[in-house]
């Protein structure tokens, strides 16, 4: 297990001075403040021809880069949570709908 912070996302040297390319899971407990960054951090698996998997914690405070992430997930062919979608939506607010 390795526990980090966000600036694993732009590479883990390891011993040998080679990077770390066995992460089976990625788990952001806090969504990043860029795509970029986002695509950095979830990039630390599934490398080199290998699957992995990335966790991200989207709440409602996010909302307002919800957008960005489907654009993201549509470019990496991946299923968007009708969640997602509704976050997306124009006007919306939050969950209270303030």
């Amino acid at each position: 297990m390795l526990i980090s912070v966000s600036t694993a996302s732009f590479g883990l040297i390891w011993k040998h001075n080679s990077d770390v390319d066995d992460i089976k899971y990625v788990i952001n407990f806090d969504y990043s403040n860029n795509s970029e960054d986002y695509v950095h951090r979830i990039g630390r698996t599934g490398r080199r021809d290998k699957t992995g998997v990335a966790y991200t914690f989207f709440t409602y405070s996010n909302a307002m880069k919800a957008k960005d992430l489907i654009k993201v997930l549509e470019e990496a062919r991946q299923n968007i949570p009708p969640e997602l979608q509704m976050m997306a939506k124009d006007g919306f607010v939050g969950a209270r709908g303030r």
